[in-house]
């Protein structure tokens, strides 16, 4: 699930599972009452695979935990330039499933899950404005977010090939919205212990001036990562293997 719900996009497409789907997951009838309820179950017993990417034999795919993104930068001219290089984040294995609404007519899936706990850590190079200060640095950072809320539309579409229909997902919608955060940037204005921690102060007083710009790039890596994870694992199948009565 997770800035960050990848659990959510392989239960839905895998908990229906078959032989030809990843042998780590057990088998939800489309036509169970509490069909919600046993993608649910699935979901809590992919966490290791989550977290390791491995699915099954030949089902190799993007971890997601912890995750790593090489860069995510931004730049509005001088008043605000942010690179952050090496990025981990940890903790998207522990979401909190929230709510499953399948809409199997339309092939697709909506979900909102919780992140309890990320913890969030790289190197950084900054230059921007806060009120009348200017915030200056470049070193490492860790960043703490709690309950973080991820919202997920999934849908499929059925690619025909040799007189077979073949489950493909497109591009996942993903968004996420921040909570409680918590910065810290070591080594600003040149690591001076004094204005190092007043840059800090400034910066956790609204921690969503920064966050609000990293959130898209964010989005985007791991909407195409889910993605991805999603038709690695159904590469294949056909919709009644995934999905049968």
């Amino acid at each position: 699930m997770n800035l960050f719900g990848v659990g959510f996009v392989v239960a839905l497409n895998l908990a229906f599972a078959c032989s030809e789907v990843s042998p780590v997951l057990e088998v939800c009838s489309t036509s169970d009452p509490q069909l919600n309820q046993c993608i649910a179950n699935v979901v809590e017993k992919l966490r290791p695979n989550i977290a390791s990417g491995n699915y099954g034999p030949g089902r190799i795919a993007t971890k997601l935990d912890p995750y790593f993104i090489e860069k995510l930068n931004i730049d509005h001219g001088p008043s605000f330039r942010a690179n952050l290089n090496n990025v981990n984040i940890e903790g998207i294995s522990k979401f909190e499933l929230r709510k499953i609404r399948e809409d199997l007519p339309y092939k697709r899936f909506n979900i909102s899950a919780k992140l309890p706990s990320l913890y969030v850590y790289g190197q950084y190079e900054l230059n921007m404005n806060i009120l009348l200060l200017r915030i200056a640095g470049k070193g490492n950072f860790n960043l703490t977010l709690e309950d973080t809320l991820v919202s997920l539309k999934v849908q499929y579409q059925l690619d025909p090939k040799d007189g077979k229909d073949y489950v493909k997902f497109l591009p996942v919608d993903m968004k996420l919205k921040f909570a409680g955060a918590k910065f810290w940037l070591q080594n600003l204005f040149n690591g001076d212990p004094v204005l190092e921690q007043v840059g800090n102060q400034a910066i956790n007083s609204n921690p969503h001036l920064l966050l609000d710009e990293v959130r898209p790039s964010i989005e985007e890596h791991l909407r195409e990562s889910l993605t991805e994870i999603s038709n690695t694992v159904v590469q294949g199948a056909e919709e009644r293997e995934l999905l049968p009565l």
